[in-house]
């Protein structure tokens, strides 16, 4: 219970201190371009907010994402990866069903991450994942990104998970 105490504790710090360089980087400046890759999507149907709309939210927080039904979360999330696709030429090969899970699985145990924006928070998870493919090498972009003790910790969660899923 207190590595996991700990990995949520580290995972906000990392998820600030990304936040805080996003920004200082002027990437926030690229939402404009998420919106506009967005609206040529179909306004979805769940919770009756036009995708743009929701997109637009998203990027600059995750207070929405609850309310979102799986098809729209799948949605958002497919744009953000394919935002990274083609405005940087980054690849994520997990789906986008599989980071919703994460998503979830991260807002329900560190509420404080919704705070956080979907494209923030998918850099986070995928690097996290070892699955954000940028040209870096995994482990120095993952220490780089998660600071020593987050990517301590991030290896042993990616050990103990690796064990439980080859039994």
């Amino acid at each position: 219970m207190k590595k996991q105490t700990g990995l949520v504790v580290v995972l906000i710090v990392v998820a600030v201190a990304i936040g805080g360089t996003y920004y200082r980087l002027n990437v926030k400046a690229d939402k404009t371009t998420l919106n506009t890759t967005v609206k040529s999507q179909d306004a979805s149907q769940g919770s009756g907010i036009p995708f743009p709309e929701k997109m637009n939210q998203l990027s600059r927080n995750m207070s929405l994402w609850g309310r979102l039904s799986p098809e729209e979360k799948t949605q958002a999330v497919d744009a953000v990866i394919a935002l990274y696709r083609n405005r940087d030429n980054i690849a994520i090969l997990n789906t986008g069903e599989f980071y919703v899970g994460k998503i979830d699985e991260t807002i329900r145990g560190n509420p404080p991450v919704a705070n956080m924006d979907i494209m923030t928070l998918m850099r986070i998870l995928s690097i996290m994942e070892y699955d954000f493919y940028n040209g870096q090498n995994k482990d120095e972009l993952a220490r780089n990104t998660l600071g020593d003790k987050g990517y301590e910790d991030n290896r042993t969660r990616r050990r103990m998970t690796a064990m439980l899923g080859a039994r």
